[in-house]
This record gives structure tokens, C-alpha cells and sequence, in this order.
């Protein structure tokens, strides 16, 4: 898979040599609206023929995640965002519950401009290489891949240590006539601490949000395309700016005092 770092220069509004295939690098927009559950139905009615269904989903159901996500003991990660920074990372290990594949993560943010590096690893094999916070970092094999050797620099170097499990379902959808637009609906989104097994999904636990609200995610690289602002004018969806590791860690330690 090749490697791209583009640069950007529209903003993220609404208005207006190759590399192995562990590895893959983004550089996008990414918007975030509430939308209420109950209009989820008329809304993809209204994106009808404009976008193709992901076909890893089920159409009607979608598919299901499980994200764990790494903190520092004092929830540096967390604090970042809380407080504003402008430029912040975070790490994540992420599986699709039907995969036996774990993505490995870091999302690093600049304003609404989203960077992300991963990897795409056997289950088995992040479990040996990171360890966990019992476990030290296997360096040996790790090898030379500049994403595995940030990943175990950043857990080292910051005493990074699972802190959060995030599960919903999702269901996503392509643009038809843009390959770069994507548009996903989460709902169901609850959290657990850890431990909490990556080869195990989780269907129980307290909501990080009303599960009669779904979560709208917009990607794109370039522009969102007309059709798009229009319906999101149409329905007068604002902006949000919400993580879901955040929430979950501001409800089960702060009472959603921050977020």
C-alpha cells in the first residue's frame, strides 16, 4: 500500500516509493455531527445514489468495533484534548469484530485536519510485539517499521498503558462518485475499562452517549461536495467536537464534568 502525506490548504468546513502492507498513512478532514437515530432511516434515504454501502457491513446492520484505547497514568492523552491543544496525539488498537486483524493506530490532529499512521497486524503479533502494561515492548520484533518503532517509542517513552475499551457498531458507506468521501453512523456506543480482550467484543456496559443519538462522521480529503453541505443544512446538523475516549473517561471518572 502506498504511503501518502498530502498537504492541505481548504478548510474543513461543510460550508462552503511504496510502502509493506502493514502499513498505511492519512491525512484527512474529519466532521462530526449529532444526528438523531430515529431520522437515521430518512436521512441515508436522502443519500441514495450517491453513495455505495461498505461491503465489509451489513447493510442494514453494519458491523462491529472495538477500539482500546492507551493512555499515560495521569490521562495526559486525555487532558490534551479537554484543554485544546491544537496539535495532540493518541493511540488506539482497533479490530472489526468479523477481522482477525488488529489496526494499530496513532491519530495525530491538527485543528480538524486528521494525520493517521497505522499498521494492519495479526492479532497474535501486536499482542507480542506491544505487550501490554504488565509487559515490556518486544524490540526484537519489532524490526524497522518506522510505524512499530513510533508505536513502541511513544508506549516507552510515555508509560502508555490500555486505558479505555470503546464498542459500538457501525455503518459506513462510500462515495459513489468521490472515493474519498466516507460517511459512517455509530450507534451504541458504550465503554469498559481494562482488561479488556481485543479478540472479544463486548455487549454490555454503561452508554457513552443516549443510544438515541448516532454519532455522523464525514471524511473527506479535498472538499466535502455540494450535495452533502446541502442536506446537512437541510437536516441543521451543528458541529460537534467529540471523541469518544474522552467522553467515556470524562463519564466514568469526572461525571461528564468536561465534555
Amino acid at each position: 500500500m502506498i504511503s501518502t502525506n498530502l498537504s492541505r490548504t481548504v478548510g474543513p468546513t461543510l460550508t462552503g516509493t511504496a510502502r509493506p502492507l502493514s502499513r498505511r498513512v492519512l491525512n484527512r478532514f474529519e466532521v462530526k455531527y449529532f444526528l438523531a437515530t430515529s431520522r437515521v432511516p430518512t436521512f441515508l434515504k436522502a443519500m441514495e445514489g450517491y453513495l455505495t454501502p461498505d461491503p465489509h457491513g451489513d447493510p442494514e446492520w453494519g458491523y462491529g468495533i472495538l477500539s482500546v484505547y492507551w493512555d499515560t497514568p495521569d490521562l495526559a492523552l486525555f487532558w490534551e484534548k479537554i484543554e485544546g491543544f491544537e496539535t495532540r496525539r493518541k493511540l488506539r488498537f482497533r479490530r472489526y469484530l468479523e477481522s482477525p486483524e488488529v489496526f494499530v493506530e496513532v491519530k495525530e490532529r491538527a485543528d480538524r485536519t486528521l494525520h493517521k499512521r497505522r499498521l494492519k497486524w495479526p492479532a497474535e503479533r501486536v499482542d507480542q510485539v506491544f505487550g501490554s502494561e504488565h509487559r515490556p515492548i518486544d524490540w526484537a520484533a519489532v524490526g524497522d517499521d518506522p510505524v512499530a518503532v513510533e508505536i513502541a517509542l511513544m508506549i516507552e517513552r510515555l508509560r502508555l498503558r490500555p486505558t479505555m475499551g470503546i464498542s459500538y457498531r457501525r455503518r459506513a458507506f462510500f462515495g459513489a462518485f468521490d472515493p474519498e468521501l466516507r460517511i459512517s453512523l455509530d450507534t451504541r456506543l458504550m465503554y469498559r475499562q481494562p482488561p479488556v480482550e481485543l479478540s472479544r467484543g463486548f455487549e454490555s456496559g454503561p452508554y457513552i452517549l443516549d443510544p438515541r443519538i448516532t454519532v455522523l462522521e464525514i471524511k473527506y480529503d479535498h472538499r466535502a461536495p455540494r450535495w452533502l453541505t446541502k442536506l446537512v443544512c437541510r437536516y441543521g446538523l451543528k458541529m460537534v467536537r467529540m471523541s469518544k475516549y474522552c467522553t467515556a473517561v470524562d463519564r466514568h471518572y469526572y461525571r461528564g464534568q468536561n465534555t
